[in-house]
């Protein structure tokens, strides 16, 4: 069924996205023969644009059945070195606009298979909001809309009404929240060239933002934009009765035409962290906690393009931390082979979302290379990414391929490897690595 699923993938593609010949190049009946002395209508701009894409993605992951995180989710009930997952996703995005008044939504449809849920389908809207825009300075949003606040490219912990990025895909599309914002606008000669104001309200109920809070409240929170000095800063600050209080500011720099410098930093005040044991005690320390990204970005004259990021995350694990948690683990697993007892395991599952995130330790370092038409190959880009984990040593290297044959249409071809000794956080993940084939086509 998997080789079945990748076949036909493949086969479709052959056939329906093949390039064609644009037009005949006949020498008898060539441009010559076209009459261009026509008339141009001047053309009516449309009230509304609908653009979509579908993406068909073959995943092969291998495992490591001697991982720690892989004896925590499975204990022994798979045996499987090798599992595959089919994706097939359609994202859908509208917009209407009639006088001041703007309509948005961008909507995915998900259906997959793969080895432990078989076929399964999801839907969502990532985002759907209205938008009144009384002046060119003034827009009001309301509904479900991604705030996309920061500067880093991988990590940004001065998002703080947005999601996580994926470490895997940072330029993937999130999913918003819902919230009612505004943005203001103001510009002027001098120093200060542009300021803009952004507060927003983020209502937590049962129904809405539940992700975020289990109690029914309001965040609000704001930003403050300033370009001066060729310099673009944002202030910001994010206040709520039952979550933690932030304050954070980024900024971005081009010091020439090709090198840019950016970062980000906020205060998590009250930040409560919860750290168990290799015996599965927890305890629970509060603090205020310190968040800091540094990045560069540098596009050379052979058009390779660099970005490296240090990521301290004050709101992770050190060392010591996460070895007894993959401790915890291990001992679990011991357990449940002598006695069937599962007391330990599930312990460790308990604190596994707090464990078991991206980035759950202290310190990181990111880089991207990627080299635009190599060898003279149009519309292809090569590249590689690195993590690695300055507290335990461990890391994660995924090499890329992006092509574009046709217009509208992107093969990716992304493998994924995983390095760490015992007891990391790299080392200790389900796979060892993973192959990831996608095609997209825009439309």
């Amino acid at each position: 069924m998997r080789l079945v699923c990748l076949v036909f993938t493949i086969w479709v593609t052959i056939v329906f996205f093949n390039p064609l010949p644009l037009f005949s190049q006949d020498t008898d009946n060539g441009l010559t023969d076209l009459n261009l002395d026509f008339k141009i209508e001047e053309l009516e701009k449309k009230p509304y644009s609908i653009n979509a894409d579908i993406e068909t993605t073959e995943t092969i992951r291998f495992l490591d059945q001697d991982a720690l995180l892989f004896k925590q989710k499975y204990l022994n009930k798979k045996n499987e070195d090798v599992t595959w997952q089919t994706d097939l996703d359609l994202i859908v995005e509208a917009q209407y606009q009639q006088g001041s008044i703007k309509l948005y939504g961008r909507f995915n449809g998900l259906f997959y298979y793969n080895d432990d849920e078989s076929f399964e389908s999801q839907r969502k809207a990532e985002e759907a909001y209205v938008s009144f825009q009384p002046s060119f300075s003034l827009a009001i949003d309301a509904g479900k809309k991604v705030h996309k606040w920061g500067k880093g490219y991988a990590f940004s912990p001065s998002a703080f009404f947005a999601r996580p990025k994926d470490l895997d895909d940072p330029d993937a599309t999130l999913e918003g929240y819902y919230s009612v914002s505004a943005d203001y606008i103001k510009s002027m000669e001098g120093i200060v060239r542009t300021v803009a104001v952004t507060p927003i309200f983020m209502p937590v109920t049962r129904d809405l933002n539940h992700e975020i809070g289990s109690k029914d409240e309001l965040i609000w929170g704001g930003k403050v934009y300033v370009l001066a000095y060729d310099t673009d800063v944002d202030l910001m600050f994010s206040i709520s009765d039952n979550l933690t209080n932030r304050v954070g500011f980024d900024f971005s720099k081009n010091l020439t035409p090709s090198f840019e410098v950016h970062g980000d930093a906020a205060w998590v005040k009250d930040y409560r962290q919860y750290i168990i044991d290799a015996a599965g005690n927890v305890s629970e320390q509060e603090d205020t906690v310190f968040n800091l990204l540094l990045g560069i970005r540098y596009l050379s004259s052979q058009d390779t393009t660099y970005i490296f990021e240090y990521y301290r995350n004050g709101q992770g694990y050190t060392d010591w931390e996460y070895e007894q948690y993959l401790t915890l683990i291990e001992n679990g697993f011991d357990q449940y082979i002598n006695t069937s007892s599962q007391t330990l395991i599930s312990k460790s599952k308990t604190y596994a979302a707090h464990y078991n995130q991206q980035a759950a330790m202290k310190n990181y370092l990111y880089l991207k290379i990627s080299q635009k038409d190599p060898f003279d190959i149009l519309y292809f880009v090569p590249a590689i990414t690195f993590i690695y984990n300055m507290d335990d040593k461990s890391a994660s290297i995924t090499p890329q391929l992006t092509y574009t044959p046709v217009t509208n249409f992107t093969i990716d071809l992304k493998t994924g490897f995983l390095l760490g000794e015992s007891k990391t956080e790299y080392g200790e993940k389900i796979n060892t690595a993973k192959v990831v084939l996608s095609m997209r086509y825009y439309f």
